[in-house]
């Protein structure tokens, strides 16, 4: 029941930020961060939007079925089996459009430089702001459907 709960919460979320307005600061969009489309265009990214990705790789073993889906207007929704979801914001910078900044809470949370994007294969480099803790992360893009298993009694 959760796993169809995830769906609906899923297609919900992209049908209706499909075509909606990230919110913003004036003063930052008066600043070096720009429209998240536009640069994400001009940095070869759109096969970040055109898959959800699930966590394959990380220096410790990742929540259950991990997965990021990345929409072009600036929108995050990050989730897993076991965690609840999470809406995020991310936005670019003109000077390094490969280098996504995440706001979770109102707050910066990360910075995610991109050093491989293809149709099956997302990897970057994380580095938390909180933490300073630097992580090599690796996605693969969801092919066909998926799961979560039912958690272990």
């Amino acid at each position: 029941m959760p796993s169809r709960l995830l769906v609906a919460l899923i297609s919900v979320l992209l049908l209706s930020c499909a075509c909606s307005k990230v919110p913003g600061d004036p003063q930052a969009s008066a600043s070096k961060a720009s429209s998240p489309l536009r640069d994400s265009a001009r940095a070869g990214l759109g096969p970040l939007f055109s898959h959800i990705w699930r966590l394959t790789k990380a220096p410790s073993q990742p929540a259950a079925g991990t997965i990021y889906i990345f929409l072009a207007n600036g929108t995050l929704l990050e989730t897993s089996c076991v965690e609840t979801y999470r809406i995020a914001t991310w936005s670019v910078d003109k000077s390094t459009p490969r280098e996504l900044r995440v706001v979770e809470d109102r707050q910066p949370a990360f910075m995610a430089n991109i050093t491989d994007l293809s149709d099956t294969t997302l990897h970057i480099q994380q580095q938390l702001v909180r933490t300073k803790e630097s992580r090599d992360l690796t996605f693969n893009a969801v092919e066909g459907e998926f799961v979560c298993p039912d958690p272990a009694k």
